[in-house]
């Protein structure tokens, strides 16, 4: 019964995309993803099972943009009244969406057409969905309702989970080594101005070749915020063995970052989806990975399974759209790239809301104090000479 259930509401999202308006929301919000891989469309459909990978990966191209879950516990700050929220996913896969963009961005109008039937004012790109439209820049003449990548409160999400860590492990700010791995990607930059504004000094900028441009361009502005920083640019992901701490924030659909490219007491904030981290680095006793994309969203659920360690956890570019539709925001926001003083305006609305990085955790477990006294042991060791 429950299959059958999943299929007439499969169908019921087709019809909709050309239906008058589904819904007559006062306001409401979405969020638009996509599976990782193959074993992340079990969790919607788990007698997809049952088929053969090269047919599912066949059938998940001409699949249509379906609603996944409905997001609750939101307010309007405005008014007090309820806002509705939705989670709506395209059926490709991060490889598959790569692999054909065009088709990817095809979906995700598909997408955003079914948002705007049921009544949404605001959409966020989650996952790559925002990468392969140049950070929604392909998408802005083609639909109706307000888009933002999430991109500002990831970057201030990510770099508040930097400082905790840097609080916690008693990092030296002026000695302290910091590196960022997709350098040249919004959030990796927005994240490089807020570090640089911390006036920490010593910053490792990394990321494929082709992107050198991006990178160079960051620098002046660094330099205009921290005059006494030192940057150094790298197109080699064995550079990080030299890193203390390291952000990661590509868009690549692999682990890039293995077990060998770390040193003894190497911290990890892992923000991309999917995730840049082999399993191998997780097997490490000497080596943290937080995953730094997860907000605490007090009496908010989003009624999917994301195998969070709680059920008011979210990830934080869901957090953004949450953020600007408690405002009943309908236009616009963060497009192709974050700046500071989106991050700071987003940042501020989040916190009247009660939002806050979520435990740390990462795809693996929580983690303990026993793992957090045992890489401060190590640090500790290192200073000493040990």
């Amino acid at each position: 019964m429950k299959t059958i259930i999943l299929i007439i509401h499969a169908f019921r999202d087709l019809f909709i995309r050309y239906l008058p308006n589904f819904k007559k929301n006062r306001y409401a919000f979405a969020f638009l993803i996509h599976p990782r891989d193959i074993k992340d469309t079990y969790r919607k459909y788990p007698f997809f099972k049952l088929f053969p990978e090269k047919f599912l990966l066949w059938f998940l191209k001409h699949y249509w943009p379906v609603y996944l879950s409905k997001i609750e516990g939101l307010k309007s700050q405005k008014t007090g009244e309820i806002i509705f929220g939705y989670i709506i996913a395209i059926s490709l896969t991060a490889y598959q969406m790569l692999e054909n963009r065009e088709l990817g961005r095809k979906k995700i109008i598909q997408a955003i057409k079914l948002a705007e039937k049921m009544g949404v004012k605001i959409i966020g790109l989650g996952a790559l969905t925002s990468s392969i439209t140049k950070g929604g820049l392909d998408l802005i003449d083609k639909v109706n309702i307000g888009i933002t990548t999430g991109h500002a409160y990831t970057a201030y999400t990510v770099i508040s989970n930097l400082f905790k860590l840097i609080k916690l492990f008693n990092f030296d700010k002026d000695k302290v080594l910091i590196a960022i791995v997709g350098a040249a990607g919004s959030i990796g930059s927005a994240s490089a101005q807020i570090i640089a504004r911390a006036q920490f000094n010593n910053l490792l900028l990394i990321d494929v070749e082709r992107k050198a441009y991006f990178i160079k361009d960051l620098i002046p502005k660094l330099k205009k915020i921290n005059k006494k920083i030192d940057i150094e640019i790298s197109y080699q992901i064995s550079s990080i063995k030299k890193a203390d701490l390291i952000i990661t924030a590509t868009n690549t659909p692999e682990a890039i970052i293995k077990s060998g490219d770390l040193k003894s007491g190497a911290i990890i904030i892992d923000d991309a989806q999917p995730s840049d981290i082999s399993p191998d680095v997780l097997e490490r006793n000497d080596v943290l990975v937080i995953e730094g994309g997860l907000i605490h969203t007090p009496a908010i659920i989003n009624n999917f399974n994301f195998s969070f360690r709680d059920k008011f956890d979210n990830y934080c570019c869901l957090g953004e759209v949450m953020a600007l539709a408690s405002q009943e925001w309908n236009k616009h926001y963060v497009i192709n790239r974050a700046n500071l003083d989106l991050v700071d305006e987003i940042s501020l609305i989040a916190n009247k809301l009660g939002f806050k990085p979520a435990e740390f955790q990462n795809f693996k477990e929580i983690i303990s104090e026993n793992k957090l006294s045992l890489i401060k042991n190590i640090i500790q060791n290192k200073k000493d000479g040990i």
